[in-house]
């Protein structure tokens, strides 16, 4: 597989509160956008990519990995972002400068030819197979809370003047609910990891659009993604991380 990312203030903020990490030999990618006055965001996103990051490696490096089931594997995703949050809280409790931060997160690893992933909060993970873009990830906003409840459509949330207000994140409350997931990859594949920089400011149909235009080109088109978010506003700080599936991955069966 091959990874590829890059990260934004965009046009508007001061500061970039958005964080990435990756490790493409071993398959893991994290995404986290912050949140907080005095900076708080950004300490808050480099502590969340930073310390999954480095559990997700530790994990992937093992010996005892291929003897893992699938849940066991995605347990072990779910309790490594709650250990997370922990972090983030209780450094949050020890300096009153940065009381109530905290950050989304989303997290990807491939075993197995199998995705795993983790997220909390309105960053998104997409997967692009067959020239079509599909969401694989809820937000856990509160517009999405309407949608579900039926006020909105899709289409309407995306112009609805509701305030930008996350309903999960990782530093802000003792525990938090990750919502995890499994799936199937096929050669081909291609993982999209966004902030809502990307999200809210290029429509899904249009970031599908320029993924079948820049395929076999990942870097440029991570970049690419950037540049038009930016183009069409940059309100927001704007992250990207893609994953391409170029071949079944026996490799890590036989780890």
């Amino acid at each position: 597989m091959r990874i590829a990312g890059c990260t934004d203030t965009g046009i508007r903020r001061q500061h970039n509160e958005d964080h990435i990490g990756y490790n493409q030999d071993l398959g893991i990618a994290v995404l986290a956008d912050g949140m907080g006055g005095h900076q708080s965001g950004e300490i808050a996103s480099h502590m969340a990519v930073e310390s999954v990051l480095e559990s997700l490696k530790s994990m992937a490096n093992g010996d005892a990995s291929g003897a893992i089931t699938s849940s066991q594997l995605l347990e072990f995703v779910s309790n490594t972002i709650s250990d997370s949050n922990s972090l983030i809280f209780n450094a949050a409790e020890q300096l009153e400068q940065h009381r109530g931060m905290g950050t989304t997160l989303v997290a990807t690893m491939i075993q197995g030819g199998r995705l795993y992933a983790g997220h909390v909060g309105d960053s998104r993970l997409y997967l692009y197979r067959n020239q079509s873009l599909s969401r694989v990830t809820k937000d856990h906003s509160l517009v999405q809370d309407l949608v579900d409840r039926g006020f909105y459509t899709e289409e309407e949330a995306r112009v609805a003047s509701v305030g930008h207000i996350v309903t999960r994140a990782l530093g802000t409350k003792p525990e938090v609910e990750v919502d995890t997931l499994e799936k199937d990859l096929e050669p081909g594949d291609v993982l999209l990891l966004c902030s809502d920089g990307l999200s809210d400011m290029v429509a899904d149909w249009h970031i599908e659009e320029m993924l079948r235009e820049g395929e076999g080109e990942l870097e440029q088109t991570a970049q690419r993604l950037v540049d038009q978010s930016n183009r069409n506003g940059g309100k927001d700080n704007i992250s990207v991380i893609l994953i391409q599936v170029s071949r079944p991955t026996a490799e890590t069966d036989q780890r």
